[in-house]
C-alpha cells in the first residue's frame, strides 16, 4: 500500500504543471486498478493464509487429539501403575503375613524338634540309669559272691591246716614219718593240690570260659587225665616191682631190704617226675585232643591238663597212692566248683 501511495505522488509531481482536470481521471483509474490488483493479490495472499492458517488448526486439533490421546494413555497407564502399586503393596503385605506366618510355624517345629531331642535324651538317660542300676545290682551280687567264695576258700584252707596238723601228730605220734621238706610227701602233695584248686583253677577257668567250654566236658576231662595219669603210674609200679623182685632172699637181702629198695626206686621215680618238664609228660595227650578242639582251647586247655597230669602221677606214686575224692565232691551253685574238697587214698575210693 505504501508503493501505491508513493506512485500516486510522484504522477502528481510530475503533472503539476499539466492541467489538473485533465490528468486526475487518469491517475485515479490507474490507481483503482492498481489497487484492485493489489487488493486480489492481498485478498489471494489472505485466502492462502486462512487455508495454511485451516491446516495449522487442523494439524493443532491433531495434535491435541493426539496429546489428548497420550495423556489418556498416560493417565491409563498411571491408574495401571496404580493397580500395581496396590497389588504389589498386597502381595507385599501377603508376603509379609506368610513371612510371619512361616517364621512361627519354624519357631514351633524347632521348639518341636528340641523338646522331641530332649525328650530322647531323657529317654536315653533313663534307659542308662536304668542299666547302671542293673549293672551296679549285678556287680554287687557278683562282688558278695566272691566275698562268699573268698570266705568258703579260707575256711577250706583253715581246715586243711587244721588237718595237715593233725596228720603230722598222728605221724609223730606213730611213728610213721615222712620227710616235710620233701617236695612229693604227702603235705606237700596236699598243698599242691590245694595251690590247683584254689589258686591256679580261677585263672584257668575264666580262659576256658572265654573260648566257650562247657563245664561238664572240662570236668570229664579232669577226671579222665587224673585217671589216665593213675593207671598210667600203676603200670610203672608194677614194672618196678617185676625188677626189683629180681632180688631173691638167696641173694642174702632181706625181704625187709628189698622192700625197701622198691620203694625207694618209687621215690626216686616219683621225684624224676617231680623235676620233669610238664609239659612234655602230656605231648601224647595234647595230640590225642588236638584232634577234638580248635587251636585256641587247646592252648587254654595246655598248662590244665599237664597240671592235673603231673599232679595225678606224683600223688599215685605216694606211698598210699592218692586221688581227688570225686565220689563225695557236692560241688556248689557255680558249675565251674568241679575240684573236691580233699584228697583221699585211691583204696579207699
Amino acid at each position: 500500500m505504501s508503493g501505491l501511495w508513493s506512485w500516486l505522488c510522484r504522477c502528481c509531481d510530475s503533472t503539476s504543471q499539466e492541467d489538473e482536470q485533465s490528468s486526475v481521471p487518469v491517475v485515479v483509474t490507474e490507481a483503482t486498478s492498481l489497487m484492485r490488483d493489489q487488493l486480489e493479490i492481498l485478498e489471494k495472499q489472505l485466502q492462502i493464509e486462512r487455508l495454511r492458517v485451516k491446516d495449522m488448526e487442523r494439524d493443532l486439533k491433531e495434535k491435541e487429539r493426539a496429546l489428548q490421546s497420550v495423556q489418556q494413555r498416560v493417565s491409563e497407564l498411571e491408574r495401571a501403575n496404580e493397580q500395581k502399586d496396590e497389588e504389589l503393596a498386597s502381595k507385599n503385605q501377603e508376603f509379609t503375613k506368610m513371612k510371619t506366618f512361616y517364621n512361627r510355624k519354624l519357631k514351633e517345629e524347632r521348639v518341636s524338634e528340641l523338646e522331641r531331642a530332649n525328650e530322647q535324651k531323657d529317654e536315653e538317660l533313663a534307659s542308662k540309669n536304668q542299666e547302671f542300676t542293673k549293672m551296679e545290682t549285678l556287680y554287687k551280687r557278683k562282688l558278695e559272691e566272691e566275698r562268699s567264695a573268698k570266705k568258703k576258700k579260707e575256711e577250706e584252707l583253715m581246715s586243711l591246716k587244721d588237718r595237715l596238723a593233725a596228720d603230722v601228730s598222728l605221724s609223730i605220734k606213730t611213728g610213721n614219718t615222712e620227710s616235710l621238706n620233701s617236695p612229693v610227701s604227702k603235705s606237700r602233695l596236699t598243698e599242691t593240690y590245694n595251690e590247683l584248686k584254689l589258686l591256679q583253677w580261677p585263672k584257668i577257668k575264666d580262659q576256658l570260659r572265654s573260648c566257650q567250654m562247657k563245664p561238664k566236658e572240662t570236668e570229664a576231662l579232669i577226671q579222665k587225665t587224673f585217671r589216665e595219669a593213675a593207671e598210667e603210674m600203676q603200670k610203672k609200679k608194677e614194672q618196678i616191682v617185676e625188677v626189683v623182685g629180681l632180688l631173691k632172699p638167696s641173694s642174702g637181702l632181706p625181704p625187709q631190704k628189698i622192700q625197701e629198695y622198691k620203694q625207694l626206686a618209687i621215690q626216686n621215680h616219683q621225684m624224676l617226675l617231680y623235676k620233669s618238664n610238664k609239659d612234655d609228660l602230656v605231648k601224647t595227650h595234647l595230640s590225642e585232643l588236638g584232634s577234638k578242639y580248635s587251636e585256641e582251647v587247646l592252648e587254654n586247655l595246655r598248662p590244665l591238663v599237664s597240671q592235673c597230669y603231673w599232679l595225678g602221677c606224683l600223688l599215685a606214686l605216694n606211698t598210699s597212692a592218692l586221688q581227688p575224692d570225686w565220689e563225695n565232691h557236692t560241688g556248689s551253685m557255680d558249675p565251674w566248683d568241679m575240684f573236691p574238697r580233699n584228697i583221699r587214698a585211691a583204696s579207699a575210693m
